[in-house]
């Protein structure tokens, strides 16, 4: 198994996040799942974020087909950052 760097599951927090931008339900819902608040999302990824992002993404699988194909990445990609983040799942 190929290792993932910090700069790839960086990009793809990003990628989560764009598209949370671009469907508002979605943002509400991560929101509410996660606790994140408007500010905690203004002010940048910080670890929290992001493996609050991941995480969403990874229990839903809609929005994770959706991200990885708008990022072009793989489901496998998306999943091994995830496990990076999360080793126990």
């Amino acid at each position: 198994m190929s290792l993932v760097s910090e700069h790839f599951v960086d990009e793809i927090a990003n990628a989560c996040l764009s598209h949370l931008i671009n469907e508002p339900e979605l943002l509400g819902e991560f929101m509410a799942q996660t606790g994140t608040g408007p500010n905690e999302l203004r002010s940048g990824l910080n670890e929290n974020v992001t493996t609050g992002l991941l995480d969403f993404f990874a229990h839903n699988e809609p929005a994770l087909l959706s991200v990885c194909a708008n990022a072009q990445i793989s489901t496998e990609q998306f999943m091994r950052a995830y496990y990076k983040l999360n080793p126990s799942g």
